[in-house]
């Protein structure tokens, strides 16, 4: 019989268990990064980076991507869109760039990009300062809050800012990721946070993308809710918590929320060496009663602190219903405006920080009959009316002048006051009816009408062209506000009224200053009009935002006109580094260098056109014209 042998296994050494482990452990992370990398490869969702080449790749700006709030608005429809500000990919030595944070009264709702404080703060700056290149870049827009601020931080230090200007609050409850919002990742500021970090990863997008259809295939989409209210606000479909009492767990929440994402931008700033300007938030505290009252054992009810505020104003005691007004919004249960607790925060992060605040409500309080901030600079119950907007510009200039940014030699150099740029703005009626529809449409919805579907615009009967333009404009969704100025324009020109007309297109260079596409309209009104000075003037300064060959062409063939021949010769001569094949340029500097007996210089640029253009008869009307001034030589 033979002897059984054992054959149990040699027991695995400590060196292999360490590597069977470390493959286990690497199986999972290989699969990510491949995950990572071929969602990379195939482009998977939108690009969601804050700054891309604008408006083509070609192009030597960038602007605010379009599809940046797909970052932070996943559950609902809701797509806002930044503002159209452009600033160069390349810094010129000149330069001076500013970026600015913030929500919708910093993007300048119910109005266009030319009407924002940021725009207004430009081209005071831009004035103030000709000697260098200004941008100013907005980048807010509706609905965010302080957690997608800090979340641009770190892609706007890598554009070589100056300074950073800060206004931001308002929307810190129910804003995307607010504690308070439809668009919400949970309530722990960790989380958040982390959330926010993850979102770089195209893997984690998917993930998140799975789960927010899983979602809505269970409870259903908002599909019917759209069709059964088609013009249902940006406000109403943002709120998730409707009663946020004072000082409650949500409160405190949203108001810790604030003060950790504001310190952390003051912190990165700082770091980066980068100045910063903050500034307090104003609201219409006279004329919005609040929007949910709430019985309290500790506090008064937010609607009769109201009252008790509008007895105190007809009694004419101003300062007691001053602060009974403060009191009565902090108390409104309902979080679109900001607690005065938020200014306080402000302050006392820039006291920490070192920065300085602009005194935002004493400009406001004192621009109002007995210092009480209402309809007077409200459209409603936060967004200024356009004598606002150029407040908050001013509010800012005078501040950045005070702290001697830029330069300390503001002193030195001339200025024009505020009130002059309200006087001399790129605006139309067409953008007054436009901010007064939207409003009509924003207080057509909830919280200001209770309940029922959003009416508002269906009972409107234009009377003008311009109510007809902005109501297809908000209704129809097939025009835009600067679509809206063009059909503007046309109208006025088909009438042969050409100061309408230029008023129109003049307004778009305001919205975006820095392409040529916006100038050559509102230019051609001019030429046509024969207004060669006035011409001049708005090509100079179109020339402060757009360092373009056809602005220094039109310029050039300006002074030509106007008698000014040496210096058309030198704009001209900038042109043809820029525009080297424009026939225009080649052509309208010979014959200025032949007016001006500069024969040899006159007969290369003659040689250059007809090498780049052999054919063209400009070529054979410049060489007669040589040999009639033959004689005079």
């Amino acid at each position: 019989m033979k002897k059984l042998i054992s054959t149990s296994a040699h027991p695995i050494s400590p060196t292999k268990k360490r590597l069977f482990l470390f493959i286990t452990l690497l199986i999972p992370i290989l699969f990510l990064v491949g995950l990572e990398l071929s969602l990379e490869f195939f482009r998977y969702g939108d690009t969601t980076e804050l700054f891309i080449s604008t408006p083509d790749e070609s192009s030597p700006y960038y602007g605010i991507n379009l599809n940046i709030c797909k970052r932070y608005f996943t559950w609902s429809f809701f797509n806002p869109s930044p503002r159209k500000d452009l600033f160069l990919k390349e810094k010129p030595k000149n330069g001076y760039r500013i970026f600015v944070l913030g929500e919708s009264t910093t993007a300048g709702f119910p109005y266009g990009n030319n009407l924002t404080f940021t725009r207004i703060l430009n081209r005071r700056l831009s004035d103030t300062f000709p000697d260098q290149r200004i941008e100013v870049i907005n980048t807010a827009f509706t609905a965010i809050n302080s957690y997608t601020l800090l979340d641009f931080m770190d892609e706007i230090l890598k554009q070589h800012p100056d300074a950073l200007l800060i206004y931001t609050g308002h929307n810190e409850y129910y804003g995307a990721l607010g504690v308070g919002s439809m668009e919400s990742s949970g309530k722990i500021y960790g989380v958040v946070r982390a959330y926010l970090k993850l979102l770089r990863f195209k893997s984690f997008v998917m993930l998140r993308d799975v789960i927010v259809q899983v979602f809505k295939s269970i409870k259903g989409t908002s599909d019917e809710e759209i069709i059964k209210d088609p013009m249902k606000t940006e406000m109403s479909r943002i709120v998730k918590e409707k009663t946020i009492p004072f000082r409650n767990n949500l409160y405190e929440l949203g108001k810790n929320q604030f003060h950790q994402n504001l310190k952390c931008i003051l912190q990165k700033s700082k770091d980066a060496g980068l100045p910063v300007i903050l500034s307090e938030l104003v609201c219409n505290v006279r004329d919005q009663p609040p929007f949910v009252s709430m019985e309290s054992d500790s506090f008064a009810s937010a609607q009769k602190m109201f009252e008790t505020a509008q007895r105190l104003e007809s009694e004419k005691k101003y300062d007691e219903a001053k602060k009974a007004y403060y009191e009565a919004k902090d108390l409104d249960a309902l979080r679109f405006r900001a607690p005065e607790e938020f200014n306080e925060i402000i302050h006392t992060l820039a006291k920490e920080f070192a920065v300085p605040v602009v005194p935002m409500k004493s400009y406001f309080e004192s621009a109002s009959p007995h210092g009480l901030i209402g309809n007077n600079l409200m459209n409603d119950h936060l967004h200024p009316t356009i004598d606002g907007y150029f407040l908050m510009a001013d509010a800012f200039y005078t501040t950045m002048q005070h702290e001697n940014f830029i330069s300390n030699g503001w002193q030195k150099r001339s200025t024009k006051t505020g009130s002059y740029y309200r006087d001399h703005w790129g605006i139309t009626p067409l953008d007054s009816v436009y901010a007064a529809l939207t409003i009509l449409h924003l207080k057509g919805g909830w919280p200001f009408k209770k309940e029922g579907p959003n009416i508002a615009l269906n009972h409107y009967h234009p009377s003008t062209q311009e109510d007809s333009i902005v109501l297809d404009i908000l209704t129809a969704g097939n025009l835009t506000l600067e679509l809206g100025h063009s059909k503007m324009a046309s109208y006025y020109e088909q009438r042969g009224d050409y100061e309408r007309a230029f008023r129109e297109y003049e307004a778009l260079t305001y919205i975006v200053p820095n392409l040529d596409l916006f100038y050559e309209p509102a230019l051609g009104i001019l030429l046509i009009t024969k207004q060669y000075e006035r011409a001049l003037s708005f090509m100079q300064t179109a020339l402060k935002y757009n360092d373009s060959g056809f602005i220094h062409k039109w310029i050039g063939q300006i002074h030509l006109v106007l008698g000014n021949t040496r210096e058309g010769i030198e704009i001209l001569e900038k042109a043809r580094v820029l525009l080297p094949n424009d026939a225009q340029v080649l052509f309208n500097l010979t014959r200025a260098y032949y007016n001006t007996h500069q024969i040899e210089k006159g007969d290369a640029t003659l040689a250059l056109l007809k090498n780049k253009f052999p054919n063209d008869a400009v070529s054979a009307e410049l060489e007669d014209y040589r040999r009639t001034l033959k004689g005079s030589y």
